[in-house]
Protein backbone atom coordinates (compact mmCIF):
# COMPACT_ATOMS: atom_id res chain seq x y z
CA UNK A 1 0.00 0.00 0.00
CA UNK A 2 1.64 3.35 -1.13
CA UNK A 3 1.21 6.26 0.62
CA UNK A 4 0.93 7.92 4.32
CA UNK A 5 -0.58 4.77 6.61
CA UNK A 6 -3.91 6.31 8.25
CA UNK A 7 -4.62 7.52 10.90
CA UNK A 8 -7.17 6.95 13.71
CA UNK A 9 -10.33 9.26 14.32
CA UNK A 10 -9.21 9.37 18.08
CA UNK A 11 -5.80 10.62 17.41
CA UNK A 12 -6.92 12.99 14.72
CA UNK A 13 -9.16 14.45 17.58
CA UNK A 14 -6.59 14.37 20.70
CA UNK A 15 -3.59 15.77 18.84
CA UNK A 16 -6.20 19.03 17.30
CA UNK A 17 -7.48 17.23 13.66
CA UNK A 18 -3.84 18.30 12.06
CA UNK A 19 -4.86 16.92 9.12
CA UNK A 20 -7.64 19.25 9.35
CA UNK A 21 -10.62 16.67 8.23
CA UNK A 22 -14.03 17.72 8.49
CA UNK A 23 -16.23 16.85 10.67
CA UNK A 24 -18.40 14.39 8.64
CA UNK A 25 -14.87 12.60 7.80
CA UNK A 26 -13.72 12.12 11.08
CA UNK A 27 -17.49 10.89 12.27
CA UNK A 28 -17.05 8.08 9.21
CA UNK A 29 -13.67 7.18 9.80
CA UNK A 30 -14.90 6.31 14.13
CA UNK A 31 -17.76 4.47 12.15
CA UNK A 32 -15.85 2.01 10.14
CA UNK A 33 -13.46 2.12 13.09
CA UNK A 34 -15.66 1.09 15.80
CA UNK A 35 -17.46 -1.24 13.27
CA UNK A 36 -14.12 -3.64 13.47
CA UNK A 37 -13.44 -2.83 17.26
CA UNK A 38 -13.16 -6.21 19.41
CA UNK A 39 -14.25 -5.94 22.70
CA UNK A 40 -11.87 -4.33 25.49
CA UNK A 41 -13.67 -5.65 28.45
CA UNK A 42 -10.73 -7.86 29.23
CA UNK A 43 -7.21 -5.97 29.09
CA UNK A 44 -5.56 -7.25 32.45
CA UNK A 45 -1.56 -7.75 32.04
CA UNK A 46 -0.42 -11.29 31.52
CA UNK A 47 1.30 -12.35 34.63
CA UNK A 48 3.82 -14.20 33.56
CA UNK A 49 5.74 -11.02 32.23
CA UNK A 50 8.89 -9.73 34.43
CA UNK A 51 8.80 -6.61 36.45
CA UNK A 52 10.18 -4.53 33.87
CA UNK A 53 7.66 -6.12 31.12
CA UNK A 54 4.96 -5.51 33.40
CA UNK A 55 6.23 -1.43 33.90
CA UNK A 56 6.28 -1.30 30.54
CA UNK A 57 2.64 -2.97 29.61
CA UNK A 58 0.63 -0.77 32.17
CA UNK A 59 2.51 2.47 30.22
CA UNK A 60 1.81 1.58 27.00
CA UNK A 61 -1.92 0.34 28.04
CA UNK A 62 -2.75 3.40 29.84
CA UNK A 63 -1.43 5.63 26.73
CA UNK A 64 -3.74 3.10 24.72
CA UNK A 65 -6.81 3.22 27.04
CA UNK A 66 -6.90 7.40 27.12
CA UNK A 67 -7.68 7.45 23.47
CA UNK A 68 -9.68 3.73 23.20
CA UNK A 69 -7.33 2.31 21.56
CA UNK A 70 -6.69 -0.82 23.53
CA UNK A 71 -8.71 -4.03 23.05
CA UNK A 72 -8.82 -7.98 23.99
CA UNK A 73 -7.04 -8.74 21.69
CA UNK A 74 -4.44 -6.81 21.88
CA UNK A 75 -3.16 -7.76 24.94
CA UNK A 76 -0.89 -10.85 23.93
CA UNK A 77 0.68 -8.58 21.12
CA UNK A 78 1.49 -5.55 23.92
CA UNK A 79 2.73 -8.59 26.18
CA UNK A 80 4.97 -9.83 23.93
CA UNK A 81 6.22 -6.40 22.67
CA UNK A 82 7.12 -5.84 26.45
CA UNK A 83 8.57 -9.03 27.07
CA UNK A 84 10.84 -8.48 23.95
CA UNK A 85 11.59 -4.68 25.55
CA UNK A 86 12.70 -6.22 28.74
CA UNK A 87 14.41 -8.20 27.10
CA UNK A 88 16.25 -5.64 25.01
CA UNK A 89 16.50 -3.26 28.63
CA UNK A 90 18.78 -6.41 30.52
CA UNK A 91 21.05 -7.01 27.12
CA UNK A 92 21.68 -2.76 27.16
CA UNK A 93 22.54 -3.22 31.07
CA UNK A 94 24.37 -6.24 30.39
CA UNK A 95 26.58 -3.93 27.47
CA UNK A 96 26.89 -1.06 29.90
CA UNK A 97 28.07 -3.40 32.73
CA UNK A 98 30.45 -5.72 30.59
CA UNK A 99 31.21 -3.15 27.29
CA UNK A 100 30.92 -3.74 23.86
CA UNK A 101 34.08 -5.51 23.50
CA UNK A 102 34.93 -8.92 25.99
CA UNK A 103 37.68 -10.95 26.27
CA UNK A 104 38.09 -14.53 25.50
CA UNK A 105 40.48 -16.91 25.81
CA UNK A 106 40.72 -19.47 23.32
CA UNK A 107 41.79 -23.33 23.39
CA UNK A 108 45.30 -22.14 23.26
CA UNK A 109 45.28 -19.94 26.05
CA UNK A 110 45.19 -16.70 24.17
CA UNK A 111 42.87 -14.02 24.57
CA UNK A 112 41.45 -12.21 22.09
CA UNK A 113 38.61 -9.32 21.72
CA UNK A 114 35.31 -10.56 20.53
CA UNK A 115 32.18 -8.70 20.21
CA UNK A 116 29.51 -8.25 22.94
CA UNK A 117 26.82 -11.16 22.75
CA UNK A 118 24.30 -9.03 24.36
CA UNK A 119 24.58 -6.22 21.55
CA UNK A 120 23.15 -8.57 18.50
CA UNK A 121 20.38 -9.64 21.53
CA UNK A 122 19.71 -5.90 22.12
CA UNK A 123 19.22 -5.14 18.47
CA UNK A 124 16.92 -8.35 17.78
CA UNK A 125 14.91 -6.95 20.70
CA UNK A 126 14.82 -3.40 19.71
CA UNK A 127 13.69 -4.42 16.30
CA UNK A 128 10.84 -6.72 17.74
CA UNK A 129 9.67 -4.24 19.89
CA UNK A 130 9.54 -2.17 16.92
CA UNK A 131 7.81 -4.35 14.71
CA UNK A 132 5.00 -5.51 17.48
CA UNK A 133 4.08 -2.04 18.13
CA UNK A 134 4.21 -0.99 14.73
CA UNK A 135 3.02 -3.84 12.35
CA UNK A 136 0.61 -6.19 14.48
CA UNK A 137 -2.24 -3.83 15.57
CA UNK A 138 -0.42 -1.92 18.21
CA UNK A 139 -0.48 1.23 15.98
CA UNK A 140 -2.66 3.38 15.69
CA UNK A 141 -1.84 3.37 12.16
CA UNK A 142 -2.20 -0.33 11.80
CA UNK A 143 -5.98 -0.54 13.18
CA UNK A 144 -6.67 3.33 10.33
CA UNK A 145 -5.57 1.05 7.73
CA UNK A 146 -8.36 -1.53 8.35
CA UNK A 147 -10.94 0.97 9.01
CA UNK A 148 -9.99 3.79 6.39
CA UNK A 149 -13.18 4.60 5.02
CA UNK A 150 -13.70 5.07 0.93
CA UNK A 151 -13.72 8.81 -0.43
CA UNK A 152 -17.13 9.89 -2.39
CA UNK A 153 -16.27 9.14 -5.58
CA UNK A 154 -13.99 5.81 -5.00
CA UNK A 155 -10.90 7.15 -5.75
CA UNK A 156 -8.29 7.31 -2.95
CA UNK A 157 -5.25 7.58 -5.39
CA UNK A 158 -5.10 11.39 -4.47
CA UNK A 159 -5.60 11.44 -0.55
CA UNK A 160 -2.98 13.76 -0.27
CA UNK A 161 -3.59 16.51 -2.77
CA UNK A 162 -6.81 16.81 -0.78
Amino acid sequence: MAGRRGVPAAVHRATGNKSKLSKAKLDELQDAEDAIKPASDNVVCPTWLDPIGKQMWESIRRELAAVDLITNVDVYALALACDAYSKYVKASKAIKKEGLVLDHKNALGAVNKVANPNVSIAQKYATQFKSYCSEFGLSPAARARLAKPKDDDGDDEDDDLD
